[in-house]
């Protein structure tokens, strides 16, 4: 009889072992997928999980559980690894813009209010160059640009250039980091703005309209003083009418 109880536990342990396993990497996969590691944990999870369910073995609901949290995981994975690249790309300015479509057309309206309370009507700053960016405080491409835009707005009165910031974060947010930073330009938080402004996938993403309201330039990504001052006053380009 004992003979036969340790002969089922022997035949046993290896089924429990693959569910237990595939559970346990399951919960790695998702904890390093924030590193990108995880696929090395979800791959073999979701291999053990799928095998011990196939056995018909006890313990499934384990296994399950481990090849389900495998799966989250590797997609976890995947989506850090892309935001990554995409970051990565934004920072060295890679690739080329989405918004080469908006070159030459007429920026269209919107109004925004500053950390101060001021009211900025895009329409109303006709007669000098607009630079609008699309920034956040967590995007390291987005900080190392801001001095440039202080130096931008300390070299030359708003008559001349206007920067704006704009950013989807807190209010509260955006007031603590700009007082830390010393930014000399006016910042606000705004998430409802028309097309193409609501287009902007990445960040940072810089428009550069003219004095007449057209927008001349798209930049994404993170460029130099000079880059940035290049375009502010850069010939203009003729406009042309919005696609449909």
């Amino acid at each position: 009889m004992t003979n036969v109880v340790n002969a089922h536990e022997t035949e046993m342990k290896p089924k429990i072992g693959m569910a237990v396993a595939s559970l346990i990497l399951g919960c790695l996969s998702i904890g390093y997928g924030l590193f990108v590691i995880g696929v090395l944990f979800a791959v073999p999870g979701l291999i053990l999980g799928v095998l011990h369910f196939r056995l018909r073995a006890n313990f499934r609901a384990m296994a399950v559980w481990g090849a389900v949290l495998s799966v989250i995981g590797l997609l976890l994975s995947g989506w850090v690894g892309y935001s990554f690249f995409r970051a990565y790309r934004a920072a060295s300015g890679g690739g080329s813009s989405s918004f080469d479509e908006w070159q030459g057309v007429e920026a269209p309206d919107f109004s925004v209010t500053t950390l101060d309370g001021q009211k900025i009507q895009l329409s109303d700053l006709r007669g000098r160059p607009v630079i609008v960016d699309f920034w956040a405080t967590w995007c390291p491409p987005c900080v190392k640009e801001i001095p440039h835009f202080i130096r931008l707005a300390g070299e030359y009165s708003p008559d001349e250039l206007t920067v704006v910031g704009i950013s989807r974060e807190e209010e509260a947010v955006l007031a603590e980091f700009a007082a830390k930073k010393g930014i000399n330009y006016p910042i606000a938080s705004a998430n409802d703005l028309p097309a193409p402004y609501s287009e902007v996938r990445s960040i940072p993403t810089t428009f550069f309209i003219d004095a007449d309201g057209v927008i001349q330039a798209v930049f994404e990504g993170y460029h130099d003083y000079d880059a940035l001052k290049a375009a502010a006053f850069a010939e203009d380009v003729p406009e042309t009418a919005p696609e449909e």
